[in-house]
């Protein structure tokens, strides 16, 4: 092969001798880009299935070397155009869920579950409060805001002990069943001797 000039209309046999020449020197120059032994060898042989497949249509005093090398430098560089743009991708993929998770982080810091769990109890407490009959009511809210004792209670609205200990007793059924899918029995008991 003078200079690397052929005639373009060659034979299998003598295309499969050029390939033969060439191809260890092209793989070579294309690993020491894309670093990859396969990824190399699949480059020079679409290089090559490229010229053969249009050979007849090129100029008859082409370097053919010199074509297949620029084929295979710009399937190089495509294959590396590729992996930046997936490697510019991945970091923003990467950096849009640092951002998430660093979100998730302040906000699960900022949660604050006793606020919240408090907050909702207070509401459905309060719902449960406000549906109770006039008496019960005020028995109860004696009892838990005032701290007053059922024998107190029971002086201040002019009905006895044990009326106040039945009053007491409807009030917390009532709460219990309000709150029956948030707290035990027993949470209930203790929430409301101490916080109302």
């Amino acid at each position: 092969m003078e200079n690397g000039r052929l005639q373009l209309l060659l034979t299998p046999a003598e295309f499969g001798q050029f390939f033969s020449e060439f191809k260890p020197r092209f793989v070579a120059v294309a690993c020491r880009y894309v670093r990859n032994a396969a990824v190399a060898e699949d480059i020079v042989s679409d290089s090559f299935m490229a010229f053969w497949e249009i050979r007849e249509s090129l100029p008859a005093d082409i370097n053919i070397p010199a074509y297949i090398l620029t084929s295979v430098k710009n399937r190089c560089l495509n294959h590396l155009n590729a992996q930046l743009r997936h490697r510019l991708a991945e970091q923003d993929l990467h950096s849009t869920r640092q951002r998430l998770l660093m979100a998730d982080v302040r906000s699960l810091s900022a949660c604050d579950p006793d606020r919240i769990f408090s907050k909702e109890i207070r509401l459905l407490s309060g719902g449960a409060i406000a549906r109770m009959g006039e008496m019960t009511r005020r028995v109860f809210l004696l009892s838990r805001q005032e701290g007053l004792t059922y024998k107190e209670i029971a002086d201040r609205l002019g009905i006895t002990v044990s009326r106040v200990n039945f009053e007491m007793r409807r009030a917390l059924d009532l709460l219990r069943e309000a709150l029956k899918d948030y707290l035990p029995a027993t949470l209930i008991f203790w929430l409301f001797s101490n916080r109302f």
